[in-house]
């Protein structure tokens, strides 16, 4: 997550910077940029961008998310900064599993903000997309269950380029239960090492559910693994076409004598589609784990 911060028609001291820094620091984001521009907040508000505005017009900190986007509205004084981090802080409510647009704004005070994203804190009832009540990542409640039923997993992987396997084994013992992954990003390989058939690559292309279904299959066949995951896609930015868009995305889970496969599209910039992408994939490993699908 990198930030452009704007600074919108004040100048701020030293120790304004200083502070904005610090709070970066401890949040762990990046910053893009920092500009001063003489323009109103509401040119800015809702943009399909990672923004920090810092203004006069606003009196207290403010947090929403737009479709993926995480807008931070700061007031220009810095005592209210700390509330940013108050948000943060608050893990031990409910996670949500990859970005979604959200058709309104969600008050600052119903959200909290991790590494990937702004979720809602309170759900009403029992929301299929929520995983878990205390603020485990995905990957965590994922590898618990997989132990629990003392199952192994592979992944091949085309366009997450090995974010999906890395995300697995970012969790401590995985070694349990994740045995490899294949990180299949030509045909040549696909073709070679996981045995997609050349036919299907010609007819219906490397990004299909029908070459996501193959990849799965042959990497669970060949690493032996209970459960075999494979993402193929178009992270972008460019290789889109009208009938194959940039973010689309096939997915395949083999389990058992089973294969069922996925597709989405997603919207965002390069990285951010293949980071929605394996929380997507982990999300639906997840309900067929605990037998939803």
């Amino acid at each position: 997550m990198a930030f452009k911060v704007y600074f919108l028609k004040t100048f701020p001291s030293e120790a304004q910077v200083s502070e904005l820094f610090k709070l970066f620091s401890r949040l762990a984001w990046d910053i893009e940029f920092v500009k001063f521009e003489n323009r109103d907040a509401k040119d800015y508000l809702g943009v399909a961008e990672d923004i920090v505005l810092i203004s006069p017009e606003f009196t207290e900190v403010s947090i929403f998310f737009n479709g993926g986007y995480l807008n931070v509205y700061l007031p220009i004084s810095t005592d209210g900064w700390e509330k940013v981090e108050e948000f943060i802080e608050r893990r031990v409510k409910v996670c949500k599993t990859y970005p979604e647009a959200v058709q309104e704004n969600i008050p600052a005070e119903r959200v909290f903000i991790n590494e990937k994203e702004a979720v809602f804190v309170e759900p009403k009832g029992e929301l299929p997309s929520f995983y878990t009540c205390k603020g485990e990542n995905l990957e965590e409640v994922v590898g618990s269950l997989l132990r629990e039923k003392k199952l192994t997993i592979a992944t091949a992987e085309s366009c997450t380029g090995g974010m999906l396997a890395a995300t697995l084994v970012n969790v401590p013992g995985s070694s349990e239960y994740f045995k490899s992954s294949v990180v299949a990003y030509s045909n040549e390989v696909k073709e070679k090492l996981l045995g997609v058939k050349r036919e299907t690559l010609e007819r219906y292309g490397a990004v299909s559910a029908q070459t996501a279904r193959e990849m799965a299959l042959g990497v669970k066949n060949l690493l032996n693994t209970d459960i075999a995951i494979s993402t193929t896609g178009i992270a972008g930015p460019g290789g889109g076409s009208s009938e194959k868009p940039v973010g689309l995305t096939y997915f395949a889970i083999a389990y058992g004598d089973k294969v069922k496969t996925f597709k989405k599209v997603f919207p965002y910039s390069r990285n951010q589609n293949r980071l929605s992408a394996t929380y997507y994939i982990l999300f639906e490993l997840y309900r067929l784990l605990k037998g939803e699908v």
